[in-house]
């Protein structure tokens, strides 16, 4: 962007016979940002005041531009005057308007860009939640079906030591007599030979 105010382009505009609204579209193509066109305008303008000749045949003094006393009546050139003015300021003010006009969109369409790559992102972690969610609960099931398998199976092991206890009840005694009895027959047998 030229960091240069464009007084001297602004006058060459004028002098091809371009409207103030070409001038300021032609400045914003060539990089020119609206305060930067609209100083340069200013400046061409006072350059224009300033540079007036007198008028030495005609011995009219140059045309100023000279605020008008209240309580005074205006002259029709002043009031021309002012509708140029009023004509200039209004295109001014449009072109800034369409300038904040564009930013102002820029940032909303940033800001819409922004919200859909969001919501992608959202729409990305609930479907993860989700399959996450799901592995779960079939971890836990198979979890609880393994549980359970294993409680019957200890349930089984309990059973088969009290039908053990229960056997060794019954047999243990008359084990124990033979062995007695076994161990006297051995004693016998000792003392015998």
């Amino acid at each position: 962007m030229p960091e240069d105010t464009p007084t001297e382009a602004v006058l060459s505009l004028r002098q091809q016979g371009l409207t103030n609204n070409q001038i300021i579209a032609t400045l914003q193509r060539q990089g020119y940002n609206t305060n930067q066109i609209l100083d340069g305008m200013n400046q061409a303008d006072m350059r224009m005041q300033t540079k007036r000749p007198f008028d030495v045949e005609g011995g009219k003094m140059p045309e100023l531009n000279i605020p008008q006393m209240p309580g005074m009546p205006m002259q029709a050139e002043d009031l021309s005057s002012q509708g140029a003015d009023q004509g200039r300021v209004e295109e001014m003010v449009e072109a800034i308007i369409e300038e904040k006009w564009t930013d102002l969109m820029e940032n909303i369409n940033r800001i819409i860009e922004w919200k859909d790559r969001t919501e992608t992102r959202i729409t990305q972690l609930e479907t993860l939640m989700k399959s996450i969610k799901d592995d779960f609960d079939k971890m836990h099931i198979g979890v609880l079906e393994r549980v359970g398998e294993y409680d019957k199976h200890i349930g089984d092991v309990g059973t088969e030591v009290k039908a053990l206890e229960k056997v060794f009840q019954k047999v243990l005694p008359g084990f124990i007599e033979n062995v007695a009895e076994l161990s006297r027959i051995t004693e016998d047998i000792k003392k015998n030979r």
